[in-house]
């Protein structure tokens, strides 16, 4: 199979897609991105000057269309996506038409101008929960709206690849984490709390997750520019380590790393009404196929790296 050398990025502005968009231009790969007119660009500023970015909402189709037809892409890594855990009843058009519409757009473009390979981004949450390893094949029940209009993406890409042979595949992601992350999600708020000498409230911290680094989703989706024989079909992959490890545990290793003594307040805040116990991948799938493995865990280098990052760059970027 020829390289795969334009790459065309929804999402770049984002936690993940901004690693992914840093990584493909030191690589030597032509990049564009879709982004909202107004995102927040904080993570990527820097590489404006060597990127193409037009500015499109995904729910425009005509838009994307034109987009796709001036950059001209092989690869379409599709990380864009609207999330809430929980939603508010006012933002059901804007998740579904931008999760689902928005997906459907990309793909209709993606068939249009011939593109090579479309990489859809997934959720864990889309799973039935279970006191097992999740594989792909597991039956899915969605946790919230949000994983709802994950599996009907899904669904889109299958649909896609059926009907018009285009090449589709979806990464299934657990929960990730390191620099740069969104400053709401669990390790930030424990790290910029314990740095700041705030109170840390916390639920009971039971929950165990298997927690999964950048660097290493990244390298997941690099695997794809060199894989030597694409599916026929719409294949998914779990994108985890394998390894659940407790709420408490990250929250006493980062106590740890940042060398902070004040004791996190145990069950302050309630458990939602849709917690997530247990979560956890089988990533033997990803392994075979791809060629892929974790290579930083979270209770060893994982921690240490994205504290590293917020104690010299957090107050700087954010």
């Amino acid at each position: 199979m020829r390289k795969l050398n334009k790459v065309l990025v929804t999402g770049a502005t984002g936690f993940i897609g901004s690693h992914l968009t840093q990584r493909l231009i030191r690589e030597g790969f032509e990049v564009g991105i879709l982004k909202r007119e107004k995102s927040n660009i904080w993570r990527i500023k820097g590489l404006l000057d060597e990127i193409v970015a037009y500015d499109v909402d995904l729910r425009d189709t005509e838009e994307v269309s034109k987009a796709f037809s001036h950059f001209r892409p092989d690869v379409i890594f599709h990380l864009a996506t609207y999330y809430a855990v929980e939603h508010k009843p006012q933002e059901i058009p804007l998740m579904v038409d931008t999760n689902v519409l928005g997906t459907a757009n990309l793909l209709e473009a993606s068939k249009e101008s011939m593109v090579k390979l479309f990489v859809n981004t997934s959720s864990c949450f889309v799973y039935k929960e279970s006191e097992n390893k999740l594989r792909e094949n597991d039956d899915l029940s969605p946790l919230n709206l949000y994983a709802l209009t994950k599996i009907q993406a899904e669904q889109a890409c299958s649909f896609y690849a059926e009907k018009y042979g285009l090449k589709a595949i979806t990464f299934r992601l657990f929960p990730p984490y390191g620099p740069a992350d969104h400053e709401r999600r669990l390790i930030p708020y424990v790290i910029k709390s314990l740095l700041e000498g705030e109170k840390l409230k916390m639920t009971t911290g039971k929950q165990r997750w298997d927690f999964v680094f950048v660097d290493d989703i990244v390298d997941a989706y690099f695997k794809l520019l060199s894989v030597s024989d694409l599916p026929k079909k719409h294949e998914i992959f779990n994108i985890g380590t394998g390894n659940a490890v407790s709420v408490r545990e990250v929250v006493s290793r980062i106590k740890e790393i940042i060398g902070a003594g004040l004791e996190p307040e145990w069950g302050a805040i309630p458990h939602r009404k849709n917690e997530v116990w247990f979560i956890c991948a089988d990533i033997s799938k990803t392994e075979t196929f791809l060629r892929w493995q974790p290579k930083i865990q979270i209770m060893e280098r994982g921690l240490e790296l994205t504290v590293e990052w917020y104690k010299n760059f957090w107050k700087k970027e954010v």
